[in-house]
């Protein structure tokens, strides 16, 4: 596709021989005038905001584009190509080389860029579960495994400090964890975080910032439900309500309400574990949008379920442990358990694959990720190793990861 910038640069340089040109008589308030209107356009404008002016997305073209066929034209559609990504995130440039650019190309066709994972100073003692409490802006961590004491969970501040998140302890279980965020249209408050307390089909929450502890929250109806170890994710689509999913290591899918009250989506009796809603968007994930996904890492499957029960399987080569989205302006971390760190990358390390499902695979390779990129080429669902950058920290063993905006130590925040 030929680049709209060009065309807008030879307007403005013909505009400004015609005004500076000799015996052209343009004064310098002329040539600002030029500047900003040519032939009656507004060349400064940017209606919808994302950064890329009027011009350059067509808006004086004979017929304006409209790349993602929503009935609004580009230069008034914040997210042009209907990728989940707005374009202010992604701009002009061509992070996968194909020749178009990010703001109008809703897959990411190239290889997965080398990613460093720089090793978090701070120590832990046997973390296992990790995700984003965006009410302090920082990390939370389940750890001291498998005793569970002095404590669960800890908060990490971003000096690396830990911080007691709530006085639970005594979980033996692997514990997994979820929190939820601002906007949830469930109606879940933002930090709240739910968890297993390793008794069948029991789930805890914790809130009012880790100081109310409600155990067991729920008790899923019926026995052999499984334990939360599978792994837990409050909806951030909508697409399920806001409700918390839960898969376990019975196999078992559901799907529960702020107000505790579970529905059963189904059970295909195998451990599930890795959790994640997926946009949808079917130009960026194909058949897996508007999906619940989750792994079996024993059967080396990946589940894709809708809200009916109905259900999809795909071999893509993958052990999965966990799965996150690589969310726009948040870093990536992830629990290192075979050296009780935390790894983590930053967000500019995370270009070529952002709004890209990520898997994470338990056992690792020596000298590799262990991390995926999941994707829908255009006809099949595939998984492409995400390749390790040279003086990245060595990756022992995954458990869980997670998307954060926060920094610790070694990685800044992203502003």
């Amino acid at each position: 596709m030929r680049p709209r910038r060009r065309r807008f640069v030879l307007v403005s340089l013909f505009a400004i021989a015609a005004g500076c040109g000799p015996g052209g008589g343009g004064s310098g308030d002329d040539d600002a005038a030029d500047a900003t209107a040519i032939d009656g356009r507004d060349t400064s404008g940017d209606e919808d905001q994302d950064g890329i002016s009027d011009v350059d997305e067509g808006r004086y073209d004979p017929v304006p584009p409209d790349h993602d066929g929503d009935g609004t034209p580009d230069w008034q559609d914040p997210d042009s190509d209907d990728d989940g990504l707005s374009d202010l995130d992604e701009g002009t440039g061509d992070d996968d080389g194909d020749g178009t650019p990010n703001s109008i190309d809703p897959i990411n066709d190239g290889a997965p860029a080398e990613i460093l994972l720089t090793a978090i100073s701070t120590t832990f003692n046997q973390p296992i579960g990790i995700d984003y409490h965006e009410p302090t802006d920082s990390v939370v961590v389940s750890v001291n495994y498998p005793e569970g004491t002095p404590l669960n969970f800890e908060r990490i501040e971003a000096d690396g400090a830990h911080e007691p998140f709530s006085t639970f302890s005594g979980l033996t279980e692997e514990v997994k964890i979820a929190t939820a965020r601002s906007g949830n249209p469930g109606g879940f408050v933002a930090g709240d975080l739910f968890t297993g307390n390793g008794i069948d089909g029991q789930i805890v929450r914790i809130t009012d910032g880790g100081t109310t502890i409600v155990n067991p929250w729920v008790d899923l109806p019926g026995d052999g439900n499984g334990l939360m170890r599978g792994s837990l994710y409050v909806d951030r689509t909508g697409l399920y309500g806001g409700d918390l999913i839960a898969v376990t290591t019975g196999g078992e899918v559901w799907r529960i309400t702020a107000a505790g009250a579970p529905t059963l989506i189904i059970d295909v009796d195998v451990h599930l574990e890795g959790l994640q809603v997926v946009p949808d968007l079917p130009a960026r994930y194909g058949p897996l949008a508007g999906k619940i996904i989750a792994g079996a890492e024993e059967q080396t499957i990946l589940y894709a379920f809708d809200g009916a029960g109905g259900m999809t399987t795909y071999s893509v080569g993958v052990a999965v442990e966990d799965i996150d989205l690589v969310s726009p302006r948040e870093n990536f971390f992830g629990v290192n358990f075979g050296t009780s760190r935390l790894l983590g990358a930053a967000a500019d390390d995370l270009l070529s694959i952002r709004g890209d499902i990520l898997l994470a695979q338990e056992v690792v390779t020596a000298g590799t990720s262990g991390l995926f990129r999941l994707q829908w080429d255009g006809t099949n669902v595939v998984a492409q190793a995400v390749p390790l950058a040279a003086g990245s920290a060595t990756v022992g063993q995954w458990e869980h990861v997670t998307m954060a905006p926060a920094g610790i130590v070694e990685i800044p925040p992203v502003d």
